[in-house]
């Protein structure tokens, strides 16, 4: 009992310490984010002084497993194009993750306020997530929830993929059941009851994504959700007549119904789209944080009607 009682008051200065380590290098400032168990805070770093975004994940048994698996799968990875993770901090209660902070905000917003992207762009911006994209599958990582609101963009305009919440490792023939993700972005096969591969969803998600940034608008729309699914369920979309032949094959070929044909992510980088414009990698982020290894949750952002520059056409 001693022996125990010494191990749980040493684990509760451990706990201690590492809130107030957090807390003595971290001034927390605006929250940017707020979810059912977590909160998203922008926050300066004091010995760098520069600004990260820290993710506050409060402890629960029922979200304990995505938790771990958002770590593990953050802690693994190192790429232009996908959100850094510097540091993360365990007390009793809670998680923080410390993140790589990009001040330009999510590409959801962006779209908002260009009504469209010019195809430049829409072409820089989407080869830099197939090339995030390509990384995960390349790791055996299905992001599961790509959508324009997970990918940010950091002061040089360049995108990362963020968000890893629902993400899972996956060997090559494990399937998933039961829905998961944004319902504007979500594969026909979401909706049945048979396995699918997360992997192959996250193709149709990247078409409903390229779509939306040429078009303004989601590919699959509606006034309710059974009708949103219907549509989704009959690949029911137009390609605007301005959108070039080379970025219309790609969205095509993403939004296939069949699983078993959709394109895998090698196959769509050696589209000509991707080949006729090499993505300029951009340089490895600047922020570092010394003696230090970002994922932004966001709510589904099903309808953006809001925005006074694109409305929905029901």
């Amino acid at each position: 009992l001693i022996n125990e009682d010494l191990t749980m008051e040493q684990a509760g200065e451990a706990h201690c310490s590492a809130e107030e380590a957090l807390t003595d290098d971290y001034k927390m400032m605006m929250t940017l984010d707020q979810g059912q168990f977590s909160e998203v805070k922008l926050a300066f770093h004091i010995p760098t002084v520069s600004c990260v975004v820290v993710k506050i994940l409060r402890k629960n048994k029922k979200y304990a497993s995505f938790i771990n698996s958002e770590v593990s799968i953050m802690k693994s990875f190192d790429h232009a194009n996908i959100i850094k993770l510097f540091h993360v901090v365990h007390t009793r209660e809670t998680t923080y993750l410390v993140m790589e902070h990009a001040s330009e905000g999510d590409l959801l917003h962006h779209i908002l306020e260009q009504g469209s992207l010019e195809e430049s762009e829409a072409r820089r911006l989407f080869i830099q997530i197939l090339h995030a994209v390509q990384y995960c599958h390349n790791n055996s990582i299905a992001h599961r929830d790509i959508k324009a609101g997970n990918i940010l963009l950091d002061c040089r305009g360049n995108a990362k993929l963020a968000d890893f919440g629902l993400s899972a490792k996956v060997s090559p023939e494990q399937k998933f059941n039961g829905f998961c993700g944004t319902l504007y972005y979500c594969a026909p096969e979401l909706f049945g009851e048979e396995a699918y591969d997360g992997r192959a969803t996250d193709m149709w998600s990247l078409g409903v994504l390229l779509f939306l940034m040429v078009a303004g608008h989601f590919p699959f729309r509606a006034r309710s959700v059974e009708r949103v699914k219907e549509h989704i369920l009959a690949a029911n979309f137009k390609v605007p007549p301005h959108v070039s032949m080379d970025i219309f094959n790609v969205i095509v070929e993403l939004l296939i119904i069949n699983p078993g044909w959709k394109p895998n992510i090698g196959q769509i980088m050696r589209r000509p789209m991707v080949r006729s414009r090499e993505a300029q990698s951009p340089p490895t982020s600047t922020q570092a944080i010394p003696g230090t290894t970002n994922d932004l949750e966001q709510d589904p952002h099903l309808l953006v009607s809001n925005s006074p520059r694109q409305k929905f056409q029901f």
